[in-house]
């Protein structure tokens, strides 16, 4: 499935991000209600092995946010089967619920990521916890923020620049995966202040932004993994780069690792010499 392509007019890059923000916003938060009160029995498929499902909820919240994100003119990249012919000009990424295993096993620690990436870059960044009732957003240059995603009188306010801990002093977050193939990297941990997974990559981006976890390593995500977390890291003060400290182009799947200036550097260091 293909998503229109941008036909905005000539002077549509003007378009204010904050305005294009209260229109994301609209649309995730319109996703959130569909993926908390979908109305039905979840129908389950699976894609490449049993652990990793979708739901007609995940394709049906992708569906909602397409066409409300249509009046902005921008394509739309999803993982349920939107795609775009190029990634020129601004395009929304989009993961409709982040984290579908835990969606359908234990109701919770899923999420909403919404990107909108300009030539590569990410400008704009909504990253929702529905279960929670949060959500954490940053635009280029702004900062990033957090609030109440649907509650009312939803609050709104700076996420502080995190503090930049040591790894010795912050949990770190991977997976089974980034463990089995990344033989030092049990050492590492045992070092920090301990292992933690979330099942979200989203998520596991935003608690490195708010100062809860040192570090995040992942060994392979896609564009809708991490275009708006790697965002709200950036804008909080974390870093965020390829497992060997290179440069992370969104367009690209591969590695991330994500975490705060001293936890970085001494992992992508540790990472390499081991």
């Amino acid at each position: 499935m293909t998503s229109p392509q941008n036909t905005a007019s000539p002077g549509a890059d003007a378009v204010g991000l904050d305005r294009l923000l209260a229109t994301a916003l609209d649309a995730v938060r319109a996703g959130a209600r569909l993926g908390l009160d979908p109305g039905e029995k979840l129908r389950i498929d699976t894609k490449r092995n049993r652990n990793d499902v979708v739901t007609q909820v995940d394709r049906g919240i992708e569906a909602l946010m397409v066409e409300r994100l249509a009046p902005t003119g921008y394509p739309l990249l999803g993982e349920e089967g939107h795609s775009v012919d190029s990634w020129h000009g601004r395009v929304w990424v989009l993961d409709p619920i982040d984290g579908t295993l835990n969606y359908v096993a234990v109701h919770r620690h899923w999420a909403i990521s919404l990107a909108l990436v300009e030539d590569g870059v990410p400008v704009l960044g909504i990253v929702a916890d529905p279960v929670d009732d949060r959500v954490y957003t940053a635009v280029a240059g702004q900062g990033a923020r957090t609030g109440r995603l649907l509650g009312e009188g939803a609050a709104d306010r700076p996420l502080p620049c995190i503090a930049d801990v040591p790894l010795a002093d912050g949990v770190v977050i991977a997976h089974l995966h980034a463990l089995e193939c990344l033989r030092h990297l049990s050492e590492i941990i045992r070092s920090s202040r301990g292992l933690r997974c979330y099942g979200a990559a989203a998520l596991e981006l935003v608690e490195v932004a708010a100062g809860r976890a040192g570090c995040l390593v992942h060994p392979w995500l896609r564009p809708w993994d991490v275009a708006a977390g790697m965002l709200i890291c950036q804008e909080s003060g974390a870093t965020v780069t390829r497992l060997d400290g290179t440069r992370l182009d969104v367009r690209e799947p591969g590695s991330l690792l994500a975490g705060t200036p001293g936890a970085h550097a001494e992992m992508a260091e540790r990472l390499v010499l081991g």
